[in-house]
């Protein structure tokens, strides 16, 4: 069953897709036709999953679950990546891919592969203090508070 994303619990777990690119206006209508249908028809063993989803800036989908309503399970998750494969596939960008690094540069959001981020902090031209997009947080409270972070404060620290 699909909620508000406001009023989901700041503990619901969380998964974070990205792009490389902003979301066309088209993209985000199939984002939310394919999300939305998904949703309020996901279940865990049998049970209805309280969920929700979000398109931030453009450029990441968020989809949560209380797990306090009903917990999920393993198969569950599976069938949410069917639903992120599909929407890949449908409007043709990879949100599956790990390997990019998504970053605040004057107001934008620059994409960048994780061996050319590398290389830009090990020449310079990526400074420490840059803030990145941190899709490992877990939780809705982590959203808010540890979503852009300093590449210091990140796993990509060990580039500096």
């Amino acid at each position: 069953m699909i909620v508000d994303f406001k009023i989901v619990p700041e503990d619901s777990r969380l998964w974070i897709y990205q792009s490389n690119k902003d979301f066309t206006i088209s993209d985000i209508e199939i984002i939310d036709e394919k999300t939305t249908l998904f949703l309020d028809n996901w279940k865990a063993h049998g049970n209805d999953l309280q969920a929700s989803y979000l398109i931030k800036d453009k450029r990441f989908l968020v989809i949560a679950v209380n797990e306090k309503f009903n917990p999920i399970g393993g198969c569950s998750i599976d069938y949410s990546l069917q639903l992120v494969r599909d929407i890949s596939n449908t409007i043709n960008i990879n949100l599956l891919d790990r390997l990019t690094v998504n970053y605040r540069s004057a107001n934008q959001i620059v994409s960048i592969n994780l061996s050319e981020l590398k290389n830009k902090i090990k020449n310079g031209s990526i400074s420490p203090e840059t803030f990145i997009f941190n899709t490992n947080v877990k939780t809705k409270k982590e959203l808010s508070n540890d979503f852009e972070i300093k590449i210091t404060s990140s796993w990509l620290s060990k580039f500096i």
